[in-house]
């Protein structure tokens, strides 16, 4: 038997993490069992030091370890800290692949060959591959959730996964002008709602570049089923008076494709058809950015736009 569930993760991919936290406690496993430092029913308690009571975790607890792995984990050096420490100690873990990460992306000390599971599905395979999960949670925490406590929770968790691919985390944005990456004509001033929003301020004062670019990096998605499926690029915006002008554009493959759309200080959602961008569908094999352009042309004054909810429907 173990005594706790290890949930190594980026705190960037806190959202699925906490989503999987509760299906857990949904089959049977308390707050005793699981260390999860982004939910606040199992994080460490306030007065220990972090890194002292995870490598003290790791090595005198008996503990089953799942990796949530995405490109976020591997950009922390604290994931992969814990990554190494846990492969040291030999523990039993599991991996489970994050929407948008493949398994030839994983790399470091964590098997590449061993079976893991990728989320962002809920077909057949996947739950029976979570059926084989729960096996592991049986013997190793002594849980027994009845079949139909066991496919509802199971079935949410992995609904929420398929919500989370739809949804872009933009912390990731980057703002910057083209050709002039010393002024800051083009700057992010304001991220919030759980990395759902952001707002910046465009000032073509403040640069000469004719072209200011707000990008939101999405690592490499495959966009294939959204495109055969009709889906939207969604998202709410508005700006001050002077900013009313954005082209929205796809960076698919080795192609940039653009669409134009209006602001006006009103919020206001758009769906842009993916097929508006490009009607080819080889191109959608991977997605890695997505852009919002301000043209100095288009630009009348310095201002504010407010990008939220950046998602595919």
């Amino acid at each position: 038997m173990c005594n706790k569930l290890f949930l190594s993760h980026s705190s960037e991919d806190s959202r699925i993490v906490a989503a999987f936290v509760n299906f857990m406690f949904k089959i049977g496993l308390s707050e005793e069992n699981i260390v999860c430092t982004s939910v606040p029913e199992t994080k460490i308690a306030v007065g220990n030091d972090i890194y002292a009571y995870l490598n003290k975790l790791i090595s005198e607890e008996k503990i089953y370890v799942i990796y949530f792995l995405s490109d976020n984990y591997y950009a922390s050096p604290v994931c992969l800290n814990e990554m190494g420490a846990v492969w040291l100690k030999k523990s039993d873990s599991l991996n489970l692949l994050l929407p948008g990460f493949d398994f030839e992306d994983i790399r470091g000390v964590v098997e590449k060959n061993k079976v893991g599971i990728k989320l962002g599905t809920c077909d057949n395979m996947t739950k029976a591959a979570f059926n084989d999960f729960l096996g592991i949670l049986k013997e190793k925490f002594g849980i027994n959730p009845t079949p139909t406590r066991w496919e509802i929770a199971r079935d949410e968790f992995l609904q929420s996964a398929l919500d989370n691919i739809r949804r872009f985390n933009m912390s990731f944005s980057r703002s910057y002008c083209i050709g002039d990456l010393e002024n800051d004509g083009c700057k992010i001033i304001k991220r919030e709602s759980g990395n759902d929003m952001i707002t910046a301020m465009i000032d073509f004062e403040k640069t000469e570049s004719k072209l200011c670019n707000i990008v939101v990096f999405n690592g490499k998605r495959d966009f294939t089923n959204y495109y055969l499926n009709k889906k939207n690029l969604c998202f709410e915006a508005y700006g001050d008076e002077g900013i009313n002008c954005v082209d929205i554009e796809l960076h698919l493959k080795d192609i940039d494709m653009p669409y134009e759309i209006y602001l006006n200080e009103d919020e206001k959602e758009f769906k842009l058809p993916l097929v508006q961008f490009c009607d080819s569908l080889m191109f959608w094999k991977m997605v890695s950015e997505i852009k919002f352009l301000f043209y100095r042309k288009k630009v009348k004054n310095k201002g504010k736009v407010v990008i939220k909810n950046l998602r595919i429907e």
